[in-house]
């Protein structure tokens, strides 16, 4: 036997094995995503069934207005205003400004009164259109916030009236600037609550 045969009977053995190996790694390669993807579907199903499995509670359940809570009490400053008749939307700024007023007397100005000012006037401005009167405004001053009441003798509970063009939207505003907001019945009507951290959060 030549040697050039006894090399050949070596090397091509070791090609095959090698060419074997690749064709191995190139396939474990090629399967690799389709493994992932195989797994990712497994665990969203897995996931979905679940969730399936657990209820969610309705719409209406998770609407921070839905459920009558009675606003903790304030011991502390406080003021009120009335009007025994619906009220125009011009008196709005009025309102406004004699709470600031107000504000700045119990030593809150600016950027302090500033997110109170805020809520009172959507809750003001709600109350004008979509509530009964008489209405009765009542700011409180607690040890780091200001409660702001609007009494009503409507009973409904209090609703968004979100429109299209963005306007009516003031109860999402308040939930999303009050540190605690709510609504409870009384023996007039009922009365719509936030109270306001003094000043804009940090």
């Amino acid at each position: 036997m030549t040697a050039h045969r006894r090399v050949a009977l070596v090397v091509v053995p070791l090609v095959l094995i090698l060419v074997v190996v690749l064709a191995v790694v190139a396939a474990a390669f090629a399967a690799l995503p389709v493994a992932i993807a195989i797994a990712c579907a497994a665990f969203a199903l897995v996931v979905g069934l679940r969730s399936r499995g657990k209820a969610r509670p309705p719409r209406a359940e998770r609407d921070p207005w839905t459920n009558p809570s009675a606003p903790p009490p304030v011991d502390g400053l406080s003021w009120t205003t009335m009007w025994d008749t619906t009220p125009p939307p011009s008196a709005v700024p009025a309102v406004r400004g004699r709470a600031a007023a107000v504000l700045t007397e119990w030593d809150l100005r600016d950027e302090d009164a500033q997110p109170s000012l805020l809520v009172l006037t959507e809750l003001v401005t709600n109350a004008i259109e979509h509530a009964s009167p008489p209405l009765r405004v009542t700011l409180g001053l607690g040890p780091d916030f200001v409660r702001i009441e609007v009494h009503d003798a409507a009973t409904e509970r209090p609703r968004s009236h979100a429109r299209d063009d963005g306007h009516g939207r003031g109860l999402e505003i308040v939930a999303g600037v009050a540190l605690r907001h709510g609504w409870c019945r009384d023996a007039r009507g009922k009365v719509v609550w936030a109270d306001v951290t003094i000043g804009w959060p940090g």
